[in-house]
């Protein structure tokens, strides 16, 4: 999915540099899970943390793209890996039309092939001087922070707003305002632009998560590679469905709020569960909360002092915006 960047050829050409830097350094697992690992990072997505990175170090005057790449391999290896747990916790058989780890593998097996990514991320940061392994370990601490969280509760879908802004807060904003931040970061410079860019990977990082769980409700499965609802078939709340209560609890009603409260919810019952989400409008209240993260990014990004770094990151934001996938 790199033709998301076919706009950008610099762009592109340093994120198949840093394609390349993975699939090598997954190359030197042992020669059972090899073919496995190499299948899954040679699919890869849009690349949208690595880019970030390689977007924000134009701010910096930096001689070469070594370190970048290698910076943003470490934030890919972590992405990735967090792929291979996500799918295992929700035994998913495909992700973007492929089938995962976890169905090629089985859990065990699979957790490991997780595990090593995580390990070669942790090794390419030792062998980069310019990049804060602290840094690192607190975005990857909330990751899997939120995770754990999210983990333990799978199944009760009565959740306030507010925990789930956390846990997206850790799932998915964290990386992406390390990317930011790792970009600018790589050479001693302003704090105060350092923390601008943090903040803007930070809100980008929450409208991406919040677009990606509107699309689970209002998406096509063609596009998504999955069925709608797979959010719910999984027992995890999102903020369409938490929306969605608010303003049937407002209604004084209680049909989705029943439905949820089964101890199995069957095929039938999610498709009405889809359907009542988008007819007690969770869909557009979560769009606004969206939109209001996208505005917040926007104005930081107004505060950058590189046009072209402007440019760049505004064309993301709105080209994000109208993502079908």
């Amino acid at each position: 999915m790199l033709e998301f960047w076919n706009d950008e050829i610099e762009i592109k050409t340093q994120l198949e540099a840093v394609h390349t830097l993975i699939a090598s350094t997954v190359a030197q697992a042992r020669s059972f899970i090899r073919p496995l690992l190499l299948d899954h990072v040679q699919a890869p997505g849009k690349m949208l943390r690595p880019a970030l990175v390689f977007i924000t170090n134009r701010l910096c005057e930096t001689e070469s793209d070594d370190e970048a790449i290698k910076a943003a391999a470490v934030i890919e290896l972590i992405h990735l890996a967090s792929l291979v747990h996500d799918d295992i916790i929700d035994a998913a058989p495909k992700r973007r039309g492929r089938e995962t780890l976890y169905a090629r593998l089985g859990a065990k097996q699979a957790v490991l092939g997780g595990d090593y990514l995580l390990a070669k991320a942790i090794g390419l940061v030792n062998g980069n001087e310019s990049f804060n392994a602290r840094v690192v370990s607190n975005a990857f601490s909330r990751l899997l922070e939120s995770e754990l969280d999210q983990d333990s509760e799978v199944g009760n879908f009565f959740i306030t707003e507010t925990t789930y802004r956390r846990r997206i807060a850790g799932k998915t904003a964290s990386l992406f305002a390390l990317s930011c931040y790792a970009g600018v970061g790589l050479k001693e410079g302003d704090p105060a632009l350092q923390m601008i860019c943090h903040r803007i990977g930070y809100a980008l990082g929450m409208a991406f998560q919040i677009q990606d769980d509107i699309l689970d409700y209002d998406g096509s499965a063609a596009h998504l590679g999955k069925e709608t609802g797979s959010d719910l078939r999984c027992g995890i709340p999102t903020l369409p469905l938490i929306l969605a209560l608010e303003e049937e609890e407002r209604r004084g009603e209680r049909s989705l709020a029943s439905i949820l409260s089964r101890r199995r919810i069957g095929k039938g019952a999610i498709k009405r569960v889809v359907a009542t989400v988008q007819e007690l409008g969770g869909i557009e209240a979560a769009r606004s909360v969206e939109d209001r993260y996208r505005r917040c990014a926007e104005a930081d990004i107004a505060r950058l002092p590189d046009p072209e770094v402007r440019r760049l990151l505004t064309a993301l934001l709105a080209k994000l915006s109208t993502r079908s996938v």
